[in-house]
């Protein structure tokens, strides 16, 4: 009966009565406009009043940004941007669309992914607001948006542009969270370049400015905190460095700090690296239990950004616990979600990862065409983080078909790659399998010269598999 009272009233009266209800809330309720302005939002909508709605759609998705409630608050800004359009084009109503771009970017990238097209829409359509008056954070927040919207596309070349650009605006704001911003930028598009040493350098500057004092800076509105998501990052690079204590150190410290925050996204992106490191080089005992805690976050909390890779994960880790054939159909299932997000970011290193369980469960002539694809996604792209491990696993493959020659060459590819990029591990890796070849053939005084002194630089990680292998390959060649 309510309903058919409501729909037989002529549009006028039933706008009257809508902004009355919003004034009386308003005036005499004011909890109600403080803990749930979407009311007030709602009944200023129908009652054609967009300026007030345009505020209460907007202050309600803040207040869902602020408790990490993304997909209510995408819906409340969404409201907010259509009203907008409305309003004649001044100056001013530039200025509030910028403002709830920038709030809606964030969690568009939590809910869609970064590399989502509606992600990029929204940023771009930020950079086209911004004018002479945009605010130093403003700014960073734009650059930030596109920066990861091409950085997860695996568009590495015009991600480093835009870090470069974050670069530049550092001096002239004078504001040390713009410093650390950029070398966070930098410091990642040189991870996934294969640049670890200045990556390395770059990300540690990061932590250095951003947690300097000690305290975990509250996370804005608008990013991230940068020197927790720099130690996850720093944790990525550290490892392949041969740095294996550092870099699990650097990946529990940024989880407990992001749990600190409350800040689900950067949970999320904390868990996931620290559950990758276990899986992707096994050295946890609990890898299936700290990827699987990624991905209940993420699917409890909707974080789509991170969820795919963190199931990937959990296809690794479950590989590497005997469980081969569920762990290739986890990993081709979020590998084909996260293409349809065009996060096309880390396809070189899934695709090696497949290929290696292939390899393992006596599949080389499958692991060979999964390898192809991931060296020309590399070139194509310029990822080449994962660049020596694809040339080993692709000589191992080819060892394993009977081309040992053709496997040799790969394998001393993989080698001089991990050695230009000071990839200790990498290195340490591509020696192990190559000693072996060496030996097969009798030469086990070249093949001891070759892994010998790579082993003797570590001085860390002693418990890992590869040093565990590297170490058993030398007592076996004396």
């Amino acid at each position: 009966m309510q309903d058919a009272a409501y729909g037989s009233l002529l549009r006028r009266p039933r706008q009257d009565l809508h902004a009355r209800i919003g004034k009386v809330l308003e005036q005499r309720f004011p909890e109600t406009a403080a803990t749930q302005p979407e009311i007030l939002a709602h009944h200023y909508t129908e009652a054609g009043l967009a300026d007030p709605a345009i505020d209460y759609w907007r202050r309600a998705g803040q207040r869902s940004l602020r408790r990490s409630a993304n997909v209510e608050g995408v819906t409340h800004l969404t409201h907010a941007i259509e009203l907008i359009g409305s309003l004649p084009a001044t100056s001013e109503r530039n200025r509030r669309e910028l403002d709830l771009h920038l709030s809606l970017g964030q969690m568009m990238r939590a809910t869609q992914g970064y590399a989502a097209p509606d992600t990029l829409r929204v940023f771009s359509r930020a950079r086209d607001l911004l004018g002479e008056g945009a605010t130093v954070d403003e700014q960073k927040t734009v650059l930030y948006g596109l920066w990861s919207v091409h950085y997860v596309r695996a568009e590495h070349t015009s991600a480093r542009a835009v870090a470069d650009q974050c670069l530049a605006l550092a001096p002239q704001a004078q504001d040390a969270d713009v410093a650390a911003l950029a070398n966070m930028l930098i410091g990642c598009s040189l991870l996934a370049m294969g640049a670890l040493t200045d990556s390395r350098h770059h990300l540690g500057r990061t932590r250095d400015l951003s947690l300097a004092n000690k305290v975990d800076p509250i996370v804005s509105r608008f990013s991230q905190n940068n020197g927790i998501a720099a130690l996850s990052y720093l944790a990525w690079a550290l490892w392949p460095l041969g740095y294996r204590d550092q870099a699990v150190a650097a990946a529990k410290d940024a989880v407990a700090r992001a749990r600190r925050t409350g800040h689900v996204p950067l949970t999320a992106f904390a868990l996931y690296v620290e559950g990758f490191l276990g899986a992707a080089f096994g050295a946890e005992d609990d890898a299936v239990a700290r990827v699987s805690e990624a991905v209940a976050y993420c699917v409890e909390h909707r974080v789509t950004a991170y969820e795919h890779w963190a199931r990937f994960c959990e296809g690794v880790a479950l590989a590497r616990h005997g469980e081969a054939q569920n762990g290739i159909e986890v990993m081709r299932d979020a590998m084909n979600a996260a293409e349809k997000l065009t996060a096309d970011f880390l396809r070189p290193l899934h695709l090696g990862h497949l290929a290696a369980v292939h390899t393992n469960i006596g599949q080389p002539d499958l692991a060979l065409g999964l390898l192809d694809q991931a060296i020309h996604s590399a070139v194509k792209t310029g990822e080449r983080f994962f660049e020596a491990e694809l040339y080993r696993l692709k000589g191992e493959a080819l060892c394993a078909l009977g081309s040992r020659s053709e496997g040799e060459t790969e394998l001393e590819r993989a080698l001089t790659v991990a050695r230009r990029q000071q990839a200790r591990l990498w290195e340490l890796r591509a020696a192990a399998s190559l000693s072996g070849v060496l030996r097969d053939r009798g030469n086990a005084a070249k093949a001891r010269d070759l892994l010998g002194p790579v082993y003797d630089w570590f001085t860390e990680g002693f418990d890992t598999p590869d040093l565990v292998r590297a170490r058993a390959a030398l007592g076996v060649l004396g």
